[in-house]
C-alpha cells in the first residue's frame, strides 16, 4: 500500500505548524497531541455513555438492553450470536438482555427458517416505539452537539470521518496480511 505524509486538501493537518512527521524520531511520542484515536474515542465513549444514560434513565435500560433494543431496530430478525458480534459483547450478556426485554414486552423470539433450532428475535410493537423513542432523543442531542455548525461544515466533518474510517479499515487490513504473510 503507498503511503503520503501529504494530507488531502479537505484535511488540514493536525498539528498546525509542523509537518507531518516522517521518521519516529519526530513524533512527540510523550503526549496525545494530534493523535486521532484517542479524541475520537473519548467522543465516541462519551456519546454512547449520554446515550445510554438516557435510555436507563427513561426506560430503566442496562446498557446491554439498550444496545439489543437499538440493534434489532437495524437489523432484524437476528439471533443472539449476531447481536453478541454486532454489540461487541459476550452472548450471555445478550441472552440475560433479551430475556429481560421479552418479559417486558419489547423482543419477541421466532424460530429461524433456515434452523429450527436458532431463535429468530424481532422488536415487538412497543419496543419498535421505544426504538423510535430513543433514536428521536439521538438525533435531538446531535442537533444540539453540532449547533452553531454550517451545514457544509457539518458534511464535511461527516465526509472526513467515513474517509478516516475507510482508511484505518484499510491499515487494519494491511497489518493483518503482514501478519499473515509473516507466519507464513
Amino acid at each position: 500500500m503507498k503511503t503520503s505524509n501529504e494530507l488531502p486538501p479537505m484535511i488540514s493537518n493536525p498539528l498546525p505548524g509542523k509537518e507531518p512527521a516522517g521518521s519516529f524520531e519526530a513524533l512527540d511520542v510523550r503526549g496525545q497531541e494530534g493523535l486521532l484515536a484517542p479524541r475520537v474515542a473519548a467522543l465516541g465513549k462519551a456519546l454512547a455513555r449520554a446515550s445510554q444514560l438516557q435510555a436507563r434513565m427513561q426506560f430503566g435500560f442496562s446498557q446491554t438492553e439498550w444496545q439489543v433494543v437499538m440493534l434489532l431496530a437495524d437489523f432484524q430478525p437476528a439471533s443472539i450470536r449476531k447481536l453478541a458480534s454486532l454489540a461487541m459483547v459476550d452472548a450471555a450478556q445478550i441472552s440475560r438482555a433479551i430475556g429481560v426485554l421479552t418479559r417486558n414486552g419489547l423482543v419477541e423470539r421466532g424460530t429461524s427458517a433456515r434452523d429450527s433450532r436458532r431463535a429468530d428475535l424481532r422488536l415487538s410493537p412497543l419496543g419498535m416505539e421505544t426504538a423510535v423513542t430513543l433514536r428521536q432523543l439521538s438525533r435531538q442531542r446531535n442537533e444540539r452537539l453540532l449547533d452553531g455548525y454550517s451545514p457544509e461544515r457539518i458534511t464535511g466533518l461527516f465526509e472526513m470521518l467515513e474517509v478516516l474510517t475507510a482508511r484505518a479499515m484499510r491499515e487494519e487490513m494491511d497489518i493483518a496480511e503482514g501478519e499473515a504473510s509473516r507466519e507464513t
